[in-house]
């Protein structure tokens, strides 16, 4: 392994110094190869006052010991020995670098930035990877499960929120140790915090009917909702979708919208029933979006404002219109695997949260659990 101290004129007329390597080296945090690392660090190219001479020799000196650290880690590496250099490296600093990676994926890394925002709430703005052990974790996981809401003060964090974000946490730590910066795995060490059966706030048939005998009078928000409940569409696809985007099979008699679905942030294809469409009114030509007006803020406090009137004011919340399509789907026997696709589940495993048996079928079984001899 070499590596080389350089300098490289910038237009401004200052250098830049670098690390140039040969071969190329790992870099953890891009997951590619590179042949440079730019410090950040400027000399004046041609020094003429004090100041700027000082600058130079205290930016050289600066560089010149990276440039060692970055050798002695390397020969490390190769010898498989631990630098212990990089146990003062800055957790959240590696996280962050972490995250944009995650992103560039295109991954959804919502969970990820909201983790290490509770780690930072509890531990500072600052979190050296010699302070990550067992004992932290345990200690973090204890405290998800104690503390308030990001949101709200008085509202306790919710267990299943607490052991998503914990194994958030748990993915980067484990990554920071395959990237050498830890000497050990600890997350194995601690039991993750484990999901509880939560209770669904879904619209029954008969609330439903309540609902549209008693319309909220904001026409963009009972026009997306009653969409929402015949196409599944989440909030965030409503938000963006397009008259562009409808389109209509002759073969199969059926509309489809075809859109870049944002939550997965992949390509949708999505059949939606006449109904649907027609609770839409004329479509429109073009690339105008089908609900303009929509806002989250509003659409919230409406949602309140309708489902209060009729004495439903837990269930006010946008989401149970998809809540409401997929279950339909399942209790009227569609194959779950069918509903997952409808839904732009990834996993089918998501979509099983729907699939629980309805009263309804419950209902009807008990009956048939009768013996007539008994009675």
């Amino acid at each position: 392994m070499r590596g080389a101290l350089r300098k490289k004129k910038l237009k401004s007329g200052k250098l830049s110094l670098y690390i140039d390597y040969y071969p190329p080296v790992w870099n953890p945090q891009t997951k590619q190869y590179t042949r440079r690392e730019f410090l950040n660090l400027h000399l004046h190219a041609n020094p003429v006052t004090t100041l700027e001479k000082q600058e130079n020799k205290l930016y050289t000196e600066i560089a010149e010991k990276i440039y060692l650290k970055r050798m002695k880690a390397l020969m490390l590496e190769e010898n498989g020995l631990f630098n212990k250099d990089v146990l003062e490296g800055d957790f959240f600093v590696y996280a962050l670098n972490f995250i944009r990676a995650k992103q560039k994926e295109k991954v959804d890394t919502t969970h990820y930035e909201t983790a290490i925002k509770y780690l930072k709430r509890w531990m500072g703005e600052h979190l050296k990877f010699r302070h990550i052990d067992e004992k932290l974790l345990q200690k973090f996981k204890d405290y998800l499960l104690s503390t308030h809401s990001l949101k709200s003060k008085s509202e306790k964090l919710k267990q299943n929120s607490a052991a998503s974000y914990y194994d958030k946490f748990a993915v980067v730590v484990q990554q920071a140790f395959l990237d050498k910066y830890l000497t050990e795995d600890y997350t194995v060490r601690v039991p993750r915090i484990s999901n509880v059966e939560t209770f669904r706030q879904i619209i029954d048939d008969e609330e439903l009917k309540l609902l549209l005998e008693n319309p909220i009078e904001d026409e963009t928000v009972f026009k997306s909702s009653i969409f929402a409940l015949l196409s599944g569409f989440r909030f965030s696809a409503l938000k963006i979708i397009k008259w562009s985007d409808f389109h209509y099979s002759t073969a199969l008699n059926a509309w489809y919208v075809y859109i870049i679905d944002p939550k997965p942030d992949r390509s949708f294809k999505h059949y939606i029933s006449h109904q649907a469409v027609n609770i839409l009114g004329k479509k429109k030509e073009g690339d105008q979006l089908v609900f303009p007006d929509l806002n989250y803020s509003r659409t919230r406090t409406k949602l309140k404002e309708w489902f209060s009137n009729v004495g439903l004011k837990d269930k006010a919340k946008f989401h149970n219109w998809r809540h409401k399509y997929a279950t339909d789907l399942i209790e009227k026997g569609e194959d779950i695997y069918v509903v997952s696709k409808m839904l732009n589940h990834k996993h089918v495993k998501t979509t099983q949260i729907y699939a629980k048996v309805p009263d309804t079928n419950r209902a009807k079984a008990a009956s048939k659990a009768i013996y007539s001899h008994l009675n």
